[in-house]
């Protein structure tokens, strides 16, 4: 790597035709250019430059040796240059991993003013509801949801929690009955994510937690979607973010229950590997954040608490 260096140095001494110049160029003292060029011409064993007090002149080694040194610095420069595009400009292809319901809703409505801003910005979702790799995968953005961070590596940046609620079906509720208290909630059936059951703390808006173990119900599913849809189909009981049921409260499809009780909030994040990101990356939290402050606590039109009245 010195001779490396010292190559670069080289090239630079006779593009500007001085040692004085090369270290302004270089950012370095006179003495260090020299010092350098001596320790090349050393490992080297031949001279590269004729040296006089009012100018430099290469040899007939200096002159064989010169191009490929001045290659390599204009490829190292070339480099730089495309490092930087990259970093302070918006192109090339930004990767998101996202759960299967932000990407097909959220996740759209957050980014496409930034595509559309920035044409040469290339978008690719990686929607799955299971946690990817982002190493692995290449992904510049992991988009979860309350998600404990066992990789201490991963940068977590908040951008909203949304309200959720316990829901059910009425043909679920017509067969099993409403409950009223959370107590009754352990003798339902609920659809889960794990099939080890559910540990659930429900909030009174008064200030009181109650704490419920739940089992797993006859339906199990990662996926959020998934859940939606069996419970829309009378299987059992569960959670759902408010801000993506909202039309089925309305139409009567789904029944919120237990109003004055709210589960721990869904909070999302976006996770990153690296604190200092470029430019693409940047924009694009830019934007979610953007489009998560205006949106993320006004999920309803009317405002949440109009699907319990």
């Amino acid at each position: 790597m010195d001779k490396l260096n010292r190559m670069a140095v080289f090239a630079t001494v006779v593009a500007e035709g001085s040692f004085v110049a090369a270290a302004r160029r270089l950012e370095m003292t006179p003495s260090a250019v020299s010092q350098h060029m001596r320790s090349l011409e050393k490992s080297l064993g031949v001279p590269l430059l004729h040296r006089s007090t009012r100018r430099l002149a290469l040899t007939d080694a200096g002159e064989a040796f010169y191009p490929g040194c001045e290659a390599m610095l204009q490829e190292a420069q070339r480099a730089e240059q495309r490092l930087a595009e990259l970093r302070d400009t918006l192109v090339g292809e930004l990767r998101i991993a996202t759960t299967v319901g932000i990407g097909s809703g959220p996740l759209a409505e957050a980014l496409a003013p930034l595509l559309l801003a920035h044409p040469k910005l290339t978008l690719r979702i990686l929607a799955d509801d299971q946690v990817v790799d982002m190493i692995e995968q290449r992904v510049d953005i992991s988009l979860r949801v309350n998600l404990q961070l066992a990789d201490t590596n991963l940068i977590a940046h908040p951008l909203t929690a949304w309200p959720m609620v316990l829901c059910a079906a009425p043909r679920y509720l017509s067969q099993h009955g409403v409950p009223e208290t959370p107590q009754e909630l352990v003798q339902h059936r609920w659809i889960t994510g794990s099939g080890h059951g559910l540990h659930l703390d429900l909030h009174h808006h008064a200030g009181e937690t109650f704490k419920l173990r739940l089992a797993a119900g006859q339906v199990v599913s990662g996926s959020m979607n998934v859940i939606r849809a069996f419970t829309r189909n009378g299987l059992g009981i569960s959670g759902q973010p408010l801000y993506e049921i909202g039309d089925e409260l309305r139409r009567g499809e789904l029944i919120a229950l237990l109003p004055q009780w709210r589960p721990a909030p869904y909070r999302l994040h976006a996770l990153t590997l690296e604190r200092i990101l470029p430019e693409k990356t940047r924009q694009a939290l830019h934007y979610l954040r953007e489009y998560f402050r205006r949106h993320g606590e006004k999920p309803l039109a009317n405002g949440p608490d109009d699907v319990f009245n």
